[in-house]
């Protein structure tokens, strides 16, 4: 009996499990055989509450993650995990003449794996612009050299184990600090895969001199699953009462900054009461959310909190607006990068770094960080009200969403099979 077409989803952390849904959610139509989720064991698996949304998956298969090596007496133990992890991904029952393998994150772990394993198979890539241009990074070795781990994975392990090298570079002078270090397939991307979807805030952009198999695409959003924050809400008149009785949600996502001193805890702390002191005169009627970074040791207690309700509960900030994602009116946050998650997936979502007197350094940190931005993202001016600047449906039916791109991805596989090995096909 005929098998009938799988799409195999490979993620590493559960901070990508809301992509994996969408991507599930808009091609389970075209893969009957089964959705498969193929994960990285971790201990942001064990804390996450993610068992929820296992059944939108025909099975979801967990292989161990393999660290780094330290020097040749770790070197053995590098081989057989990576052996080991080979041979796991290798049993898997993936169809090359019929199956494709959508990489949404783990390129260089278990991406890497499973591409190695099944190399006929149909690959997908998904890349924001910020990880194409690192992993299409040339690194000039008069200027670098193969960290100590990377040389020997390179050299010995990857070969030995079966499967695409990878690169581990740093900087010959000044090897330290944040964006500085290379890491990549050895092969190029377009070399490996069938088809990269290239994702940005626009959903227009392209790369100089992008390839034909390169599709430009949003990023995913929550909101193009379909019903889908609905039912973990328990339905749309819910939602709708919620909202009369005052329940949407504003969410401030803290910052540990009595470990990460930019400023003067003191200074920190007058200049954070003040935004908070904006959230609470913006948004009367709301339910004020605190949520505490992982690494606070009790910042919070330093703080002005009137009106909020602390969340310590730990979850990862991309399932939380999974998991509330009507309810949420707003995110804040000073300058963590949870704030461009949230924009990203659609929500009102406000940064107020700039209102911090922090020095030149730390703001094109920042600025970089964050990367191309909306201008109502950040808060500059507290005198002024935010501005809504989200339209979720758009998102939704936008010829750039990442259902569509992922959908053109699929119909160019269907094409180039029934297309003569002498015509490609552009897209």
């Amino acid at each position: 009996m005929p098998q009938e077409p799988k799409l195999w989803i490979v993620i590493s952390r559960p901070d990508r499990l809301p992509n994996a849904l969408v991507a599930a959610d808009a091609l389970r139509d075209r893969f009957p055989g089964g959705i498969h989720l193929l994960r990285e064991e971790s201990k942001w698996w064990e804390n996450a509450d993610w068992q929820e949304f296992v059944r939108e998956f025909a099975q979801v298969h967990a292989f161990p993650k393999v660290k780094t090596c330290r020097g040749l007496k770790d070197l053995p133990r590098l081989y057989r995990e990576n052996v080991d992890r080979q041979r796991g991904v290798g049993a898997l029952p993936i169809d090359p003449e019929k199956d494709v393998l959508l990489c949404l994150a783990g390129l260089l772990g278990l991406g890497n794996a499973a591409l190695s394993a099944h190399p006929d198979v149909f690959k997908i890539l998904c890349a924001s612009q910020k990880a194409f241009g690192e992993l299409t990074r040339h690194g000039d070795r008069a200027r670098f050299r193969f960290t100590t781990s990377g040389w020997l994975q390179n050299r010995v392990v990857e070969p030995l184990a079966g499967v695409e090298r990878t690169i581990h570079y740093k900087p010959r002078i000044n090897p330290g600090g944040d964006g500085v270090r290379l890491r990549r397939l050895q092969k190029d991307l377009d070399e490996i895969f069938d088809v990269i979807i290239f994702m940005s805030n626009s959903g227009g952009e392209l790369p100089a001199q992008a390839e034909h198999q390169i599709i430009p695409s949003r990023f995913p959003s929550i909101a193009e699953l379909r019903d889908f924050s609905a039912q973990f809400n328990g339905g749309e008149d819910r939602l709708r009462q919620s909202s009369r009785a005052g329940h949407r949600r504003v969410i401030f996502f803290g910052t540990p900054f009595l470990l990460v001193k930019n400023l003067e805890p003191a200074v920190y702390i007058e200049h954070l009461n003040h935004g908070l002191d904006y959230i609470r005169e913006n948004y009367p009627g709301r339910a004020l959310i605190y949520r505490p970074h992982p690494f606070e040791k009790g910042e919070a207690t330093k703080l002005n909190l009137d009106g909020f309700r602390v969340e310590d509960d730990r979850e990862v900030g991309d399932l939380y607006f999974l998991r509330h994602f009507a309810e949420i009116e707003a995110v804040y946050s000073v300058s963590s990068t949870v704030s461009r998650t949230a924009l990203n997936n659609g929500l009102n979502s406000y940064a107020l770094w700039r209102c911090f007197p922090f020095s030149e350094t730390q703001t094109k940190f920042f600025r970089k960080v964050m990367g191309d931005v909306p201008p109502e993202f950040e808060i500059s001016d507290l005198t002024k009200p935010p501005i809504a600047y989200q339209d979720r449906q758009s998102m939704v039916a936008g010829q750039n969403s990442f259902s569509n791109a992922l959908k053109r991805a699929v119909d160019l596989r269907d094409r180039l099979e029934g297309a003569a090995p002498s015509a490609p096909f552009k897209i």
